[in-house]
């Protein structure tokens, strides 16, 4: 028996192209940085793909939703600190035509854009529907805060002119023509409201800009913290292999295969006139005295 209940949630199969990745670097955390820096979505995200022994028969791209590949660049990310990475989807930027209504549904009002602006996989009829729409201030070029559309359907058309009401005056309106070179898009909210039924909600300006983008993903903001030494040395530090020279005072650490990982000088300061030790010092040395090799001294003891 059916209930009723149904799942809104589904993983993302976006294209790559329809994603903006921005990131920041900062050395540490007391330290701030507003250069944001553009990374190329198709350079560093690349999509996942079922097990070749789960094709789904007829379905030759195998595509696993909701899951991609970050990679990280070394070129990129090489210096130790905190990198704040920022994924989103895609702004369009387009520039309203004309604001008006379809010739056969004259209450129906959208926006018409130019098809040529759009990208190829957006010129096809109903290829906009979902996308969201925000708004640039032509008087500051600044984006208008909180103020989104949603397209509900998007059509190529060709005005045409027709007389307004039972006047002489005539009003460009639209209609329907796959082979129109315009684009018009019917947005949501775009009806008055009971409460002021003769006020229509704002949905741009002939000649405003106005940004487009998918809404097939959440953004999301991931923060990778770049560090010296992982689990794994650190391990390798306090319970791994180490040797002691006495005669050089030198403290070496090695690896799991017995590799030099770090270096320290060890000695005592010392009172001047009394001779006696005040203090124990342990300095990390930065050249490493590869006479230090741990099979070769062991070797000699045995």
């Amino acid at each position: 028996m059916a209930i009723g209940t149904y799942g809104i949630s589904r993983p993302s199969d976006v294209t790559v192209e329809d994603i903006d990745i921005f990131y920041n670097y900062t050395p540490n955390r007391q330290e701030t940085n507003d250069n944001i820096i553009r990374l190329v979505a198709s350079e560093v995200l690349s999509y996942s793909h079922l097990p070749v022994d789960e094709v789904i028969a007829g379905y030759t791209e195998n595509l696993l939703e909701g899951l991609y590949n970050l990679r990280l660049p070394a070129s990129v990310f090489n210096q130790l600190g905190i990198y704040t990475i920022y994924i989103k989807p895609k702004f369009i930027p387009l520039t309203i035509v004309d604001c008006s209504v379809l010739s056969a549904l004259p209450t129906v009002k959208g926006i018409v854009v130019d098809v040529n602006s759009l990208p190829d996989a957006l010129k096809a009829n109903n290829a906009m529907q979902g996308y969201r729409i925000e708004y640039v201030n032509s008087i500051n070029n600044t984006k208008l805060r909180n103020v989104v559309r949603y397209v509900v359907t998007s059509n190529k058309v060709i005005p045409v002119s027709e007389n307004v009401g039972n006047t002489s005056q005539k009003a460009i309106r639209y209609r329907f023509d796959d082979s129109g070179t315009l684009m018009f898009l019917q947005v949501t909210p775009s009806s008055s409201s009971d409460v002021k039924p003769n006020v229509l909600p704002f949905i741009g300006n002939p000649g405003d800009v106005i940004l487009v983008s998918n809404t097939f993903f959440t953004p999301i903001v991931l923060e990778i913290e770049m560090v010296e030494n992982t689990i794994d040395t650190l391990a390798d530090i306090v319970a791994g292999e180490q040797i002691k020279d006495v005669q050089k005072g030198i403290l070496t650490h090695y690896d799991k295969d017995r590799v030099i990982t770090k270096q320290f000088n060890l000695f005592e300061i010392k009172e001047d006139t009394t001779d006696v030790p005040l203090y124990e010092v342990k300095e990390l040395r930065t050249n490493i005295d590869e006479t230090q090799n741990f099979d070769d001294i062991t070797s000699e003891v045995q």
